[in-house]
């Protein structure tokens, strides 16, 4: 059998021919690639990007296992079937119980072999995160840098099998649909850079190729209308969930999305937000200020102690956008709003950035955002009336240090984010897509973010229940021959 992938020639541009395609080189689809080759297979990796390792570059890396070396090294009891039940408690039973299962039985032999290849793990994992969904026990696991530490176990193994002739690379290429013959898929075709068009011919097309949450409008179509603002990784444009659809293959639509409370879009009308960019929110810092919505109605309660109900009450604002507003006592009294934003950064943003408005009323601060004036109007009054009379907050607020009645008056529009897809592809437990009625897709397969966050974390963000399944399933795609 040959190395790697053929190159032909073909009327749709440069081609290639292999028995598998993978089209992404990032979490899922190194492990898919790597494992695929070692069995023999001729294996092709296209990549939109100009490098292998997709999100390994920039995620925080968290991944979790039960029963691990770093478990009983700490004296920590636990078990895959434990981790199971911790995610039906911690998600109410909204996950895939089966693709759940699965995912925890194939865990701790992911963070084995991770270990086995000198991952540099971070010294306080295993531990409990409370900034997610906790766990009962420790079983969350991170590199000294994040998940940079597993892209520099995984790139190069997966670059040694490239230079061996195993594994064909193609960077640069952007999927642009599957081909489909007979019922059975037979590879895909790709554009690059300077739009020249490419077709690669393969047994069996693994998908690995990430979410959509770089494409506003697909985004909007699988989350019932929200908009899309975030820090999504611009490859993320939904291009293997539109192919894989073209050819017949079901998508599952967000049930449970749940966004991050704030962000601020930057720069303007980008759909993007940077978490280093966010304000400095609870449970870091307690709020000084109020949150309204475009009504001007207070938007949720700001000091609200659990995460998930107030991500849910997020998704109820219209547009999941809402103002922070306070006076200039506040800003001279309270700890740092905008971490971020200071000095000239912060001046310029006053004055040219539409997401940040002072003004001398609350009148022309309202005029200025396009916020309801009578709404805001009665709300910082009924918020200066209850702290005078020391009524108590009808949303439930308990830190409530000043009222708003200096002026200046400022406002800064923040809006739900999201870094990943929750919906996703169809799959089996086999990770073959599925069509309608439930039926495989010959020669589909998909593993990773295309999923869609909510098969395995339902309607809550259950820590390492990403990037570990990714790693896993992507592995089982390549090692047990199921994909060729």
């Amino acid at each position: 059998m040959p190395d790697g992938g053929e190159a032909v020639t073909s009327e749709a541009g440069t081609g290639w021919q292999g028995d598998v395609l993978v089209v992404g080189a990032g979490t899922a689809g190194l492990p898919a690639a790597i494992f695929a080759a070692r069995r023999g297979a001729r294996v092709v990796v296209a990549e939109a990007e100009a490098t292998a390792g997709g999100t390994l570059r920039r995620a925080a890396g968290h991944v979790s296992a039960a029963g691990t070396r770093l478990q009983r090294e700490k004296g920590i009891a636990d078990s895959p079937e434990a981790h199971a039940a911790d995610i039906a408690r911690i998600t109410g039973g909204t996950a895939d119980a089966e693709m759940v299962a699965l995912a925890c039985e194939l865990a701790p032999r992911t963070v084995a072999w991770l270990d086995e290849l000198g991952l540099d793990w971070d010294p306080a994992s295993p531990a409990i995160l409370h900034a997610l969904e906790a766990y009962a026990v420790p079983r969350t696991y991170w590199g000294r840098k994040r998940a940079v530490s597993i892209a520099e176990v995984l790139v190069p193994l997966f670059e040694a099998e490239v230079a061996a002739g195993r594994i064909t690379f193609l960077p640069g290429l952007r999927l642009t649909a599957l081909d489909r013959a007979a019922g059975v898929v037979t590879g895909a075709r790709f554009i690059d850079a300077e739009g020249r068009a490419h077709r690669i011919d393969a047994a069996q097309t693994v998908l690995t190729s990430g979410g959509y949450t770089a494409n506003p409008t697909l985004f909007a179509e699988l989350t019932h209308g929200l908009p899309l603002c975030g820090g999504a990784e611009p490859a993320n444009t939904g291009a293997g969930l539109l192919a894989a659809r073209a050819v017949g293959a079901m998508l599952r639509p967000a049930r449970h999305f749940l966004p991050h409370v704030g962000g601020i879009e930057d720069p303007p009308g980008s759909h993007r937000t940077a978490r280093a960019d966010n304000p400095a929110l609870m449970p870091e810092r307690p709020p000084w200020e109020i949150w309204v919505d475009r009504n001007g109605a207070r938007a949720m309660r700001e000091d609200e102690p659990d995460r998930v109900t107030q991500q849910k009450a997020l998704t109820r604002v219209p547009d999941m956008t809402f103002w922070i507003v306070w006076d200039d006592a506040i800003a001279a009294a309270a700890p740092t709003l905008l971490p971020a934003w200071r000095g000239a950064r912060l001046d310029a943003a006053w004055n040219r950035h539409p997401a940040f408005t002072r003004a001398d009323s609350l009148k022309a601060l309202a005029s200025a955002t396009g916020i309801d004036p009578a709404g805001l109007a009665a709300t910082v009054a009924a918020w200066n009336a209850a702290l005078e009379t020391g009524a108590p907050d009808p949303l439930g607020r308990q830190h409530r240090p000043m009222p708003i009645v200096q002026p200046p008056f400022f406002a800064v529009k923040n809006h739900g984010t999201t870094a990943t897809s929750s919906g996703g592809l169809a799959v089996d437990r086999d990770c073959r897509v599925l069509e309608a009625p439930g039926r495989p897709i010959p020669g589909l397969h998909a593993a990773g973010e295309i999923l869609g966050r909510e098969l395995l974390s339902g309607n809550a963000f259950v820590g390492g229940m990403s990037i570990t399944p990714a790693l896993a399933f992507g592995r089982r795609l390549g090692e047990a021959g199921l994909v060729w």
